[in-house]
């Protein structure tokens, strides 16, 4: 995972703002302590799954479709007990392709992109200074584009229910290496009582571009 090449103009400029490895860190928890660190996640196929389904006079069509990620973003630092916060967290993913039956013609979204609505913070369980895992509960922000043939609805910005993140960090203070797995239950979003998304999985991996 070290296709960063398209990342680089952009860390440059921003490096001195979150985690610049512009000091040797003895460990993770030491650099992460120091500073608020930034990792990225590159594009990464078949990263999860989404359930969508529709409401018709035969009852709910529904099918489950895999999703891809194109890039993520978080910040992440820890405190002097060990605690996590994640002050941004962000996710693209690919056009997501709807199952056929929910409208009975291809559809997609579009522009679907994650955000982190606000800073939150966790737990974290240390199995060394290199080693930490916690489950963080994020709120998230969701944009994105209904395209249905060739016409295309923006559907605005969906404040989604709280989301549980299992987060685990490894490597060293020279660089940081995370895991994150998404685990969306229940609707996230409904449309006028006919059209849901449900059950949103994702599985992602991030680094610190050294």
């Amino acid at each position: 995972m070290r296709s960063y090449l398209a990342l680089v103009p952009f860390v440059v400029a921003c490096t001195s703002a979150a985690g610049a490895p512009d000091a040797s860190y003895a460990s993770v928890r030491d650099r992460l302590e120091a500073a608020p660190t930034r990792l990225f996640a590159d594009a990464q196929p078949s990263a999860g799954s989404i359930n969508a389904r529709r409401w018709t006079h035969d009852g709910w069509q529904d099918g489950t479709t895999t999703v891809s990620v194109t890039n993520g973003e978080l910040v992440a630092a820890v405190d002097a007990n060990g605690a996590l916060t994640l002050s941004k967290f962000a996710i693209g993913l690919d056009p997501v392709a709807i199952p056929e039956v929910v409208f009975g013609k291809p559809a997609q979204l579009t522009d679907v992109r994650f955000t982190l609505a606000a800073a939150t913070t966790a737990p974290a369980t240390w199995t060394g200074a290199d080693d930490a895992t916690a489950t963080v509960t994020v709120k998230m922000d969701l944009d994105w584009t209904l395209s249905i043939d060739n016409s295309k609805s923006p559907l605005g910005t969906q404040h989604l229910p709280p989301i549980p993140v299992d987060l685990t960090l490894t490597g060293g203070g020279d660089h940081v290496d995370a895991t994150l797995a998404v685990h969306a239950t229940g609707e996230l979003w409904s449309w006028a009582g006919l059209l849901e998304l449900t059950q949103l999985e994702l599985q992602l991996d991030a680094a610190t571009v050294d």
